[in-house]
């Protein structure tokens, strides 16, 4: 039985990372708009429970039917199990007259009444801690959330399956929803030992232009240039056109989504989502030709590898000049790869080599209502005079 339990966890934690790439950049988007930073104990409380939800999700789904003949050799679950606490009457079955601590812990329906109240104790726990949220609306998420799950099983992964692998049981609601209540009240003592899970938002790190804001504002920027890509791609297929000839607009989108959009309003898509923007080192907008420079060196391994891939003929033999392109490429993967996070993160003024070419830095947007307060005023020679100084 311990083995049938494990499978799901085990699944989940190979999905886990996928799922934590899927969601990692608009959880940064949220995050540095509530609270001025991404990270800390919030982020950790969020993906902990980000791997609950999907280790609950897989133990109501997994194991799965293999036998394409599995609907006709089972039925135990075709019909739904309607009777109230029956689990009681099948712990007693189980214990055969034996309520030893001992026999206790060999009965597996007992085993399998305190899951389903283990299962979303966490749930409940959450909801007060992180949310805090009264009891009955709490109750409610968990019912909900156990029916859920019921009726998957039910449907039999909503119709995936032509009949059910898994019993519906009004107990498991009960449990269930039982195991959230107890969830919530835990969390009222333990919480307390807990750091605070309300996100705050701190002027101090909204400011801070850090290594892992950059990176974030980075894989926007190229997940949201490739999926415009995209849909061009598409558009132009659907329209009958010829992707051989595809360098021109993919040259202008890119000339458009680095260049001409933070010349205009100082950012890129990535770096707004952020909140960062290019700058000069006064402080002063940056032109478009510093932004061209600063962007070339940027993703000069991608474009390199572009016109790599792009040559008709590989003869460097005929055409010596050739050898550059992968010359060019390698110095490009070290200015970018290895010396620019090392600049970033050792060097005092963490600026990469090709902001010192053009001269400009990224520099963080702080709402003006968010900023720090500014020192109050030294009262003049008359205000301490009425005030009796």
């Amino acid at each position: 039985m311990v083995a049938t339990y494990l499978v799901p966890v085990r699944t989940a934690l190979i999905l886990f990372p996928l799922l934590v790439l899927a969601v990692m950049l608009p959880a940064a988007f949220v995050s540095y708009r509530r609270r001025g930073r991404a990270g800390g104990w919030q982020t950790v409380v969020f993906y902990t429970f980000l791997f609950y939800l999907l280790a609950i999700a897989t133990q109501t789904v997994l194991p799965l039917p293999t036998d394409p003949g599995y609907c006709a050799a089972h039925s135990y679950a075709s019909s739904p199990q309607l009777r109230p606490f029956y689990f009681v009457e099948v712990v007693s079955q189980r214990a055969r007259g034996h309520w030893s601590p001992g026999a206790l812990l060999h009965n597996p329906a007992v085993w399998t009444t305190a899951l389903n109240v283990v299962m979303l104790a966490p749930l409940g726990f959450y909801v007060r801690y992180a949310q805090r949220m009264r009891l009955v609306p709490a109750a409610l998420i968990g019912f909900g959330v156990s029916l859920f799950f019921e009726l998957t099983q039910l449907t039999g992964l909503w119709f995936v399956y032509p009949c059910p692998y898994r019993l519906f049981s009004v107990d498991d609601l009960l449990l269930n929803t039982a195991g959230v209540v107890v969830g919530w009240l835990l969390a009222g003592p333990l919480g307390r030992l807990l750091p605070s899970a309300e996100p705050e938002h701190d002027s101090r790190y909204a400011a801070k232009v850090t290594f892992t804001r950059r990176l974030f504002a980075l894989a926007t920027d190229l997940l949201g240039f490739a999926a415009l890509l995209g849909f061009l791609f598409g558009l132009l297929t659907l329209f009958g056109e010829d992707l051989r000839h595809r360098d021109a607009p993919v040259a202008i989108l890119a000339v458009v989504w680095f260049v001409v959009l933070p010349a205009v309003t100082g950012s890129t898509p990535g770096k707004r989502a952020m909140l960062l923007r290019v700058a000069r080192r006064g402080g002063r907008r940056a032109g478009p030709v510093a932004l061209l420079v600063r962007n070339g060196v940027l993703f000069s391994p991608l474009w390199l590898t572009w016109l790599l891939l792009d040559l008709d003929r590989w003869d460097p033999a005929r055409h010596p000049a050739q050898l550059l392109l992968p010359v060019a490429l390698v110095a490009s993967v070290f200015v970018v790869g290895v010396w620019t996070p090392l600049a970033v993160l050792l060097d005092d003024e963490h600026r990469a080599p090709y902001e010192r070419l053009t001269r400009t830095v990224n520099i963080a947007i702080v709402p003006p209502n968010e900023a720090a307060p500014a020192p109050a005023a030294e009262p003049t020679h008359v205000e301490e005079v009425l005030k009796g100084r």
